[in-house]
C-alpha cells in the first residue's frame, strides 16, 4: 500500500467513525440550524419534512449507512404516492448529504448516484380576469380582496407578498423592491417590479397614516398591524374559489401562474417574464411558453411569406 492510499484509508476510516455518531435525527437538526439563516422559514420547514419522512422510512440510522439503494427504495415509494412530494424529498435531501460531506460525516453523497424517475408534469392551473373578479365577489372578509387582487396583477408569490414593505414601495415611481436584509427571496436576489394601475391602485389605497422608523411596516397587515399568515390566506382564497364554482386546481399560487399565463398571451417576450418573476433560469419560465401559440403561428407563418416570393 503506498502513502497516498494509506491517507485515503485513514480520511475514511475517520469518516465513519464519526458518522457513527451523526444519526439522521441528529444531523437533521444540525442541518436545519446551519440553514435558518440563509433560507425561508417554509424552505427550513420543508427540509425538515424530508427528513422526517426519511427517518419513518429507514428508522433513525446513522447517516453513513444512508446508501443509494435505500435512497432508491424510499424515492419509489414516495413517487408512487406523489411525483411532486417525492421530487422535493429528492432535491431538498441531495443539498442536505452535500453538506454532510462537506462536514466529513460521509466520504462521498450517495444521493448523486440516484437518478429522479422522470415524469409529465401537468401544465399550471390559471384564471382570467373575469375568473379573478368572480372570486373576488366570494372572498370573505372583504378587506383582504384587494391582497389577492395585488397578487394576480404582480405574480408576487405569497412570502414575497407577506414581506412586502412600505420602504420597498415607491409610488411615485411605481415599482416595488421584492427582498431586503430582513427578508431573502427563493432565487436570493433583489428584483425590482413596475406596478400595473390596478396594482398601484391596491397600494394607493393602503397607504399609512404613519410610517414607523423603528418596525417592520408590512404593506398587507390585519386591523392590529400584524402581518397576515399564509395559511390563512391560502385557505381564504381556496374557500372563494369553491365558492364560485372554478376549478379546484386553482389555488394562492395560481394568481402567480396567471399573471405570467396573461402576459406571455398578450405578448410579452419571456425573458421579461422571468425577470418579473424572479426566477432563477428562463427554464422554469419556459413552462409557460405553449401559452405564446400566436408568436408560433406568425413564426410558421414564414413558410408561407417563402412559397409566395
Amino acid at each position: 500500500m503506498n502513502y497516498t492510499s494509506e491517507i485515503l484509508e485513514l480520511l475514511i476510516r475517520k469518516v465513519v467513525i464519526e458518522s457513527e455518531y451523526s444519526s439522521l435525527t441528529k444531523f437533521k437538526e444540525e442541518y436545519s440550524d446551519s440553514i435558518k439563516g440563509t433560507h425561508s422559514e417554509k424552505y427550513t420547514k420543508s427540509v425538515e419534512i424530508s427528513f422526517n419522512k426519511l427517518i419513518d422510512f429507514v428508522n433513525d440510522i446513522p447517516i453513513i449507512k444512508i446508501d443509494s439503494r435505500i435512497i432508491e427504495r424510499f424515492i419509489i415509494h414516495k413517487f408512487n404516492k406523489s411525483k411532486y412530494s417525492a421530487a422535493l424529498y429528492y432535491r431538498n435531501l441531495k443539498a442536505a448529504f452535500n453538506k454532510a460531506l462537506l462536514w466529513g460525516y460521509i466520504p462521498s453523497n450517495p444521493w448523486l448516484m440516484v437518478k429522479f424517475p422522470k415524469f409529465q408534469r401537468p401544465r399550471p392551473s390559471f384564471i382570467n380576469e373575469m375568473q379573478l373578479n368572480q372570486i373576488i365577489d366570494k372572498v370573505e372578509p372583504a378587506h383582504i380582496k384587494d391582497i389577492y387582487i395585488f397578487a394576480f396583477y404582480t405574480g408576487l408569490r405569497l412570502s414575497e407578498l407577506l414581506n412586502l414593505r412600505w420602504e420597498n414601495v415607491n409610488l411615485k415611481e411605481s415599482i416595488i423592491q421584492i427582498g431586503d436584509d430582513d427578508f431573502i427571496t427563493k432565487s436570493k436576489k433583489i428584483r425590482t417590479i413596475p406596478l400595473c394601475l390596478k396594482a398601484y391602485e391596491v397600494l394607493s389605497n393602503r397607504v399609512p397614516k404613519i410610517i414607523h422608523q423603528h418596525k417592520k411596516n408590512f404593506v398587507f397587515t390585519k386591523s392590529n398591524s400584524y402581518p397576515f399568515t399564509g395559511d390563512y390566506l391560502s385557505k381564504r382564497f381556496k374557500k372563494a374559489v369553491r365558492a364560485a364554482g372554478m376549478d379546484d386546481k386553482v389555488h394562492f399560487h395560481s394568481l402567480r401562474h396567471s399573471f405570467a399565463s396573461n402576459l406571455i398571451m398578450k405578448g410579452v417576450p419571456i425573458y421579461h417574464l422571468k425577470d418579473l418573476l424572479g426566477h432563477s433560469s428562463i427554464a422554469v419560465t419556459e413552462i409557460y411558453s405553449h401559452l405564446s401559440i400566436d408568436a408560433l403561428k406568425e413564426a410558421v407563418n414564414k413558410f408561407d411569406m417563402v412559397a409566395v416570393s
